[in-house]
C-alpha cells in the first residue's frame, strides 16, 4: 500500500496543484473580481457631545463626505451599496489641529471586500466656534401655480419668527428662512401646510442645516386663494396747463387689468379710475404710474407689470390778431323790434381803418 502511494509522487503532487489552480481560474472566470466607487457618502460623527457643548459647537471645513473605491468578487460587489459601509469620524481622536481620521469599515463580507483607493479626502477637518443664534422671519415661497382663474392672496406663518443657533460663522449666513408650500393645482379657497424650514444665505443657497438647531421644526402656513377679475382701465387728466398752454390728447397702455381679492370686495370693483393732476403744465407728461397705488386694501394686482404708460400732449396756445369791419358780421333770426348799433373806435394801422370793439 505504501509503494502504491509514493509511487509516481512527483506527479501525484504536480496533478493536486493543477487541480487547484484549475480551480481558481474556473473560480475567478464565473465570478471574477470587481471594482465599485462610491462617490459622496455622508461621514458620520461619533462622539460629538465632545465637541458640541451648551456654549460651543462646530463647522466642518472638510471631509463632509467622501469617495472610494473597494474591490470584491462579482457576486458580492454586484449588490453592495453606500449603506453597506459604515463611514465614520470619530472625535474622541481629534487632533490638536482639529483633525480626525475618516474610517471606511464594510458591515458584511468584511474579508472578502478590500478598499483599493480612498479618494483625495481622508481626514475630517473642523473649526470650533462659539455657539451663536439669530432670531429670523420666517418667509413663504410657492412653489407649482394654482390652478387656471385663481392667484395666491393672503399668506400666513406661525410663528412669523423662529430662532435659529448653530456655529457663529454658520449663522451669521444665514439672510432668510423660508418654507416651501407646493400649491401645483390648487384651488381651494384656503391652503393649509406643515411645512419644514431652511436656511439661506445671501445668494439663496440652502445652508446646510445638520449643525443648525431650529426652536420649531415645523412651521403652520395657511395660504389663501382669490378669483382672478379683468377690468377696464380709466385714466384721466384733472385741472389746467399753465396760462397759454392747453392739452391736446392723453393716451395709456394697458386698457384693462387683472385684479384679484376676496369675493366680497371683488364683486363691487368694475373699473380702476386713476387721476392726473396736469396743473401748471407746460410740457408733455411722459410717465409710469404705479397702479397698486390706486388699489383698495385687499385688492392685488395680478402679474409682474404693476405699471401703466401714460402721455399726456400738452400744446402752447398761439395768437392772432384778426380785423372785422361792421360790414362783415351778418345777423340772423332778428327781431324787427330789435335796433343794432355798432360801437367802434377808428385807428390806424399801418396805413389801413380798423375798426375795434370799445
Amino acid at each position: 500500500m505504501k509503494e502504491k502511494l509514493t509511487r509516481n509522487i512527483s506527479l501525484k503532487i504536480l496533478a493536486v496543484i493543477l487541480a487547484v489552480l484549475m480551480w481558481l481560474i474556473i473560480t475567478n472566470v464565473n465570478d471574477p473580481v470587481q471594482t465599485k466607487i462610491f462617490n459622496d457618502v455622508p461621514v458620520t460623527i461619533k462622539n460629538e457631545e465632545l465637541i458640541k457643548t451648551e456654549n460651543q459647537s462646530y463647522d466642518i471645513l472638510e471631509g463632509e463626505t467622501v469617495d472610494f473605491k473597494v474591490a470584491a468578487r462579482r457576486s458580492i460587489i454586484q449588490n453592495l451599496t453606500a449603506s453597506d459601509f459604515i463611514v465614520e469620524a470619530d472625535f474622541a481622536h481629534l487632533s490638536s489641529v482639529n483633525s480626525v481620521n475618516i474610517t471606511i469599515t464594510p458591515k458584511r463580507y468584511k474579508d472578502d471586500i478590500e478598499i483599493v483607493d480612498r479618494g483625495d479626502v481622508q481626514h475630517m477637518i473642523i473649526s470650533i466656534e462659539k455657539l451663536s443664534s439669530k432670531q429670523i422671519k420666517v418667509n413663504i415661497v410657492e412653489k407649482g401655480e394654482v390652478a387656471e382663474g385663481y392667484y395666491i392672496g393672503n399668506k400666513k406663518a406661525s410663528p412669523v419668527i423662529i430662532e435659529v443657533s448653530g456655529p457663529e460663522s454658520k449663522v451669521e449666513k444665514i439672510k432668510q428662512v423660508i418654507v416651501e408650500a407646493n400649491v401645483e393645482g390648487a384651488s381651494s379657497k384656503t391652503i393649509y401646510r406643515l411645512l419644514e424650514p431652511y436656511a439661506l444665505d445671501e445668494e439663496g443657497n440652502v445652508i446646510d442645516s445638520s449643525r443648525l438647531t431650529f426652536s420649531q421644526n415645523r412651521i403652520e402656513v395657511e395660504i389663501q386663494l382669490y378669483q382672478i377679475k379683468e377690468i377696464p382701465l380709466k385714466i384721466t387728466a384733472t385741472g389746467r396747463p399753465a396760462d397759454g398752454y392747453v392739452m391736446t390728447g392723453i393716451e395709456y397702455q394697458p386698457k384693462t387689468i387683472e385684479i384679484a381679492a376676496e369675493d366680497s370686495k371683488l364683486k363691487t370693483i368694475n373699473v380702476l379710475e386713476v387721476t392726473r393732476d396736469i396743473t401748471g403744465a407746460t410740457e408733455d407728461i411722459e410717465e409710469f404710474i404705479e397702479l397698486r397705488d390706486w388699489l383698495d386694501g385687499g385688492v392685488l394686482l395680478v402679474g409682474e407689470d404693476t405699471t401703466a404708460s401714460l402721455n399726456i400732449r400738452i400744446e402752447k396756445l398761439e395768437t392772432k390778431e384778426v380785423s372785422i369791419w361792421p360790414n362783415d358780421i351778418e345777423l340772423k333770426n332778428k327781431s324787427d323790434s330789435l335796433k343794432v348799433e355798432y360801437i367802434t373806435a377808428l385807428c390806424q394801422v399801418l396805413g389801413y381803418d380798423v375798426f375795434e370793439s370799445c
